[in-house]
């Protein structure tokens, strides 16, 4: 008779583990080279630079173009104000670039890790 070598529950354990690993590798901006990076992004909208930015959710990119390239919800402070978005962060020669994203649809709006 056969014995499976790991039961179903191990098994369902181990691959969620394996998602939480992949989560864990993404390698996202810090919150000075976020800022720099959508500062880069705005330079020619003449806003003034963000006072405060803080990453939310960060997932794998959807479509990306280039490697590594992370899809996050961003709360960008720009005086009095706070705006909600979702932006691609990715390293071009050593340098975090921002670009707006195409993930939305995998990312939660609001998100609850940005209050």
């Amino acid at each position: 008779m056969f014995k499976p070598l790991i039961s179903v529950a191990s098994m369902v354990a181990l691959l969620g583990m394996g998602g939480m690993a992949r989560a864990q590798d993404l390698v996202l901006p810090s919150i000075p080279e976020a800022t720099d990076a959508i500062v880069d992004m705005l330079a020619d909208t003449g806003m003034p630079r963000p006072s405060k930015v803080k990453l939310g959710t960060c997932i794998p990119a959807v479509e990306a173009t280039y490697p590594g390239q992370v899809a996050c919800t961003v709360a960008v402070t720009l005086g009095a104000a706070v705006s909600e978005n979702q932006m691609d962060f990715y390293k071009q020669d050593g340098k975090w670039k921002a670009q707006p994203s195409v993930s939305q649809d995998k990312l939660p709006f609001p998100d609850p890790k940005l209050d």
